[in-house]
This record gives structure tokens, sequence and C-alpha cells, in this order.
């Protein structure tokens, strides 16, 4: 039957097709409005191109095991389908296949079938569970896109690949087990899965795509494996649900927006490895009151901060170069903020508009404290104070004192030649106490893991920075 052949005979009910058709061409039957069951003889062996496209009042059909494949848009827009058996011949299923079939309920595909194409299933709002067999090994771009009565799927361990925005506003699914086999999650992959409340990503995922968890507001907490390396745009987009979160050392980047309205968040752990924070990167995280960020930054992006009312301090390393434009604009409850660059980093436009800068105290190292209060941006800050133990010995692992040695190995720091029983002080560069220890026999011995670069020791009247990497 050529292409074209009954398309848009909207007053066939049914039709008798005889065994000596072998194929049926591209939208043989499409827009057969009143066609609402056929038989297909066994002397067929594929279903071409739009088939039955926009056959809505087909309820059921019967396919021979002689067809090889459903090809693109093949069942597309048929509203009343509820079910439907593919036989083992199959092997693959086209893009739109079954797309905005609403009333299918069921549907089993056998361990013929390799792939699933780009719509699938997309708009198929009456699905609600579905085995994926363990002989397809990738799931097309918005696969199971608005499958809004989905609750449930099994994903088998064969599938190495979830495309594009593959689960996307599938509003009823809670929780989805991802095998170990998948390595990649596609951009918008469970975008608006309003009611996924826990994920567990395996291992063997390297990058999680921009959108990759948008718009999930139930889910609460997430561990992300050490093989992922990046973080796309938006990647935790809107997440307001999203309290806690483990990201492994192995990020080297976020993308911008990418935790954007993470309003329960409460802190987050920016791994050493970062080296800039994108546009909007974490603006509107109401709830986040303290972050610490890593030597490793060297830039914060347009709008990094925005709206962090939460936000009472902050330490800026003095690995950072420029902050971004209205980087921390209207972070209201803004009281201390320490830059430790000697060189204040460039600040773009209303870098710090929308609180009051006359009741935030700003910390900088005492011999840049003028070139604070001249530079653009932090000019405006009428508060300005030197940082606890800048300007002092800026010497690396030596001290005004004669005699006193320091060294530092697997971050155990010992100082030698001191007083018998002469205190001594530790400090971060911010100025913050670390801890004390008493020297014994004119030595001192102080375990600094996880303490920074660079440790000041404060002893008598001298003071020491001590490299501790």
């Amino acid at each position: 039957m050529g292409i074209f052949c009954f398309s848009c005979c909207p007053g066939i009910t049914s039709i008798n097709i005889p065994s000596s058709v072998t194929s049926l061409g591209n939208y043989c039957f499409s827009g057969c409005l009143g066609l609402t069951s056929i038989d297909i003889p066994s002397t067929v062996t594929s279903l071409s191109i739009s088939c039955f496209y926009g056959c809505s009042g087909l309820t059921s059909i019967n396919i021979p095991s002689s067809v090889k494949s459903l090809e693109d848009v093949c069942f597309y827009g048929c509203s009343k389908l509820t079910s439907i058996t593919i036989p083992s011949s199959v092997t693959s299923l086209g893009d739109y296949c079954f797309a905005d079939c609403s009333s299918l309920t069921s549907i089993d595909i056998p361990s013929s079938v390799t792939s699933l194409g780009n719509y699938c299933f997309d708009h198929c709002s009456g699905l609600t569970s579905l085995t994926i067999p363990s002989s397809v090994t990738s799931l097309g771009d918005r696969c199971f896109s608005s499958c809004s009565g989905l609750t449930s799927i099994i994903i088998s361990s064969s599938v190495k690949y979830l495309g594009n925005f593959c689960f996307s506003y599938c509003p009823r699914l809670i929780s989805i087990t991802i095998p170990s086999s998948v390595t990649f999650l596609g951009d918008g992959c469970f975008e608006s899965c309003s009611k996924l409340a826990s994920i567990c990503i395996p291992s063997s995922v390297t990058s999680l795509g921009n959108s990759c968890f948008s718009d999930c507001p139930r889910l609460t907490s997430i561990t992300i494996p050490s093989s992922v390396t990046s973080l796309g745009y938006g990647c935790f987009y809107n997440c307001s649900g999203l309290t806690s979160i483990t990201i492994p050392s192995s990020v080297t980047s976020f993308g911008d927006y990418c935790f954007y309205n993470c309003s329960g968040l409460t802190s987050i752990d920016i791994p050493s490895a970062v080296t800039s924070l994108g546009e909007d990167c974490l603006a509107e995280c109401s709830g986040l009151t303290s972050i610490t960020i890593p030597s490793s930054v060297t830039s914060l992006g347009n709008e990094c901060f925005e709206s962090c009312s939460g936000l009472t301090s902050i330490n800026i390393p003095a690995s950072i170069k420029s902050l971004g434009e209205y980087c921390f604009t209207y972070c209201f409850n803004l009281t201390s903020i320490s830059c430790n660059a000697t060189i204040p980093p460039e600040c773009m436009t209303y870098c710090f508009a929308g609180f009051n800068s006359s009741l935030c105290k700003l910390y900088v190292p005492q011999e840049s404290i003028d070139k604070y209060k001249t530079a653009y941006g932090w000019n405006i800050f009428s508060n300005i104070y030197a940082i606890e133990g800048s300007g002092e010995n800026t010497h690396i692992n030596s001290a005004s004192t004669t005699g006193i040695v320091a060294t530092c190995n697997n971050g155990v720091i010992t100082i030698s030649g001191l007083n018998s029983q002469e205190n001594v002080r530790f400090y971060s560069l911010s100025g913050k106490q670390l801890g004390s220890v008493t020297a014994v026999d004119g030595t001192a011995t102080y375990a600094g893991n996880g303490t920074g670069d660079i440790v000041i020791a404060k002893f008598g009247g001298s003071s020491i920075k001590i490299a501790t990497k």
C-alpha cells in the first residue's frame, strides 16, 4: 500500500488488508479518525513512518510477528489505544512511535528491542508503570516526558544513556533506581518531576546535564558520586526542598543557576577543585547561613549570592580576582565580610547593593586598608578593619625571634626553639583561632589537618606564618 494510500479518510471504520500486502507505506492510514480496529496480515514486515498517525478512534491493533520495526510517528496521537502487544520480532521503536497515546495504560516491550527512540512515549498520560527489557541500551530524548501518570519504572542494567528530558514533567514519579551501567544523565533528565523525593546516582555517571534535576521541589537530599566532574547549568534549579547535598572533590565547575532558589539549603561545601562560581549559582538561597569559598576559586559570577538573606558573614579568599554584577545584592543580613586579597578584587556594578553597608564590617589585610577605601565597589563600606594577624611577620616558616624553626609534615606542625611551657596559639588567615598548645622542652606540636594552606602561630611577642601544604 503506497504513501498516503488512505490518509485523511475519516469515514473508514474498518478495513480488510489482503495477505498479498507486504508493506504499509508512509502515512498509509494517517488521519483515519473513524478507524477503530485493524488486523495486519503476517506478510507485512514493517509499519512505515506515520502509518497510523492521528487515528484517534483506534482502540486495538494486531501486529503480526513478521513485523521487524515500528517506524517514526507510527502510532502518534492514537489517543484511544489502551494496550498493544509488540511481537518479539520487533527490534526498535522509532521516534514519537507511541507519543500522545494518552489512553495507553500498559505495554510489554519484548527483549528483542534494543532502543527506544526520541519522544517514544511522550505524553502517554495513562501509562503508570513500565519495565524496560535488558536488551535496551539507550532511552532517547524525551522518551517518557510528560507521562503524568507514571509512578514507577524499572530500568535494566543494560541501559547506558538517559536522553535529554527523558523523564521530564513526570509529576507522579516518586523514586527511580538508575542502574550502574548508566554513564550519562542528559539535560533536563528529571526536570519538573515534582514528587521525586529520592534518587541514587551510581558511580558510573560522569556528568549531570543542564537542568538535570531542576524544579524537583520534593528532593530533600542527594549524594553525588566521585565520578562526576561537573554540575551543568541549572542542575538543581528551584529545588526548594533540598536541605543537604554531598559534592565530591572531583567536581571542578558549577554551572550558571546551578543551585538557584535552593531555599532549604543552609550550608554547602564547595570542593577545592572548583575555580569559579557561575552566574546566579547560589542566588535566592535564602536559607544559606554560611559558606566556605575555597582558595581555588578566582571569580564569583554575576548575581552569584543575590538575595541570600540568611547569610550573615562570608570569607572571600585571596585568590578571588573579581566579583560579578549584583554578586551580594539583597543579602540583607550580612554584617561581616572578610576579603583576604591584598589588591582589592574588581567589583562590577551594584556588587554590594540592596543592604546597609554602614552596618556591615569589612575586614581586609592591614596593609591594604587604604586601597579598599578608594577602590570602586569597596569604598561604600564605612567600617573597614584589619584582619587579625595581618600586617605582622610575612615570612613563611620563619619568625623574628632567632632560633625559631617551624616545619609541617603530613599536616602536623612542629615549632622548635621556644621557651619551656610557652603557649602557642594558631589562627587562620581570616583571624579565626584554630587551637593552642603548650611547648614541651621548647617544642610545640599541633595537628593542623584541614586548617588551610597557611596557618599563623603566635607566641610571646612574635608570630609566624606556616605553610601547611
